[in-house]
Parts: structure tokens; C-alpha cells; sequence
């Protein structure tokens, strides 16, 4: 049976992953790329769909770069994440995210989909960073959508 220290690491070390995880849905829907920035290792790979119909990139440069295309443009965006099971393996992390993600703009163009995300993390410091981030369609609808967009007002900033 585990001690009280290792238990207590392993729930910090969840905790540190979750957050991690709502940061990126956080920053994607708040469209802040400095806050997006910091949830990714130098040499992060994100990839979003399949080969034949997706995008990837490769470094946070480039992950950053590719956020500002895929929202551009956007008149609302918005992603809820719901982390799965999280298994630690030392500095290394794994996880299954599953996310739900709505978009309209630019123009009449319209996006809803639910995902998978299969996550690698590594340890950075006191926190983890995603190593590699990749986002398997379950359902995908581009058909329109009703509903009024608002612009998102500035607020406290929450650390």
C-alpha cells in the first residue's frame, strides 16, 4: 500500500495535469496565446484530426502559429474538456480528454464537433506540459447553427 507522501504527490501531480488541461481550453477559448503558449514543451506536437483531413505542428512556435489560423477570424469559439484517466509514469503522463468544441465564423461557416484527446505530458518544473496533444474526431457537424454570438468582456484574470 502506497504512504501517505506517495498518494499525496500523485494527487498534486493529477491536479497539476488538470489544470493544465483547463488552461489549454481556457486559452483556445479566450483565444490568449501567451496563456497557451505555457501549457506546451518546446518540442510539442499538436494534431488536430485525421492525416487526410487534419493539421498538425510541431514545436510551440508553430502550435501557437497554427492556433491563430484555426482561430481567426472567429466570431465565438468555445471548448469544454473533460479529463479522463490519468496515469503517471514518473515524469511522463498520459491522458484521455474528452472534449466538445463549438465555432462560428469566419463568414457563415459553422463547426461542432466532440473529440478524444490522446495527451502526453512531461514534467516542467512544478507543473506538466503536453509533449504531444492529438484530437480524434467522435462527430463532427459543419451544418449552421442558430444563436447570437457576444463578445467576451475583460475580467479579472484568473492567475
Amino acid at each position: 500500500m502506497p504512504n501517505n507522501q506517495a498518494l499525496l504527490k500523485r494527487f498534486m501531480d493529477e491536479a497539476s495535469i488538470r489544470n493544465t488541461i483547463a488552461r489549454f481550453a481556457d486559452s483556445a477559448t479566450r483565444f490568449d496565446t501567451d496563456m497557451f503558449r505555457t501549457v506546451w514543451a518546446d518540442d510539442g506536437e499538436f494534431i488536430i484530426g485525421h492525416a487526410a483531413h487534419g493539421q498538425s505542428a510541431t514545436g510551440v512556435d508553430d502550435i501557437v502559429a497554427m492556433l491563430r489560423r484555426v482561430r481567426a477570424e472567429r466570431d465565438f469559439f468555445v471548448q469544454f474538456a473533460l479529463p479522463g484517466v490519468i496515469d503517471i509514469d514518473g515524469d511522463e503522463a498520459t491522458t484521455r480528454t474528452f472534449c466538445h468544441e463549438a465555432a462560428r465564423g469566419p463568414g457563415k461557416t459553422y463547426y461542432r464537433n466532440h473529440c478524444i484527446a490522446f495527451d502526453r505530458l512531461r514534467r516542467a518544473g512544478d507543473g506538466w506540459v503536453f509533449a504531444s496533444r492529438s484530437f480524434q474526431y467522435l462527430w463532427l457537424d459543419t451544418s449552421p447553427f442558430t444563436g447570437d454570438a457576444f463578445p467576451l468582456l475583460p475580467t479579472v484574470a484568473a492567475g
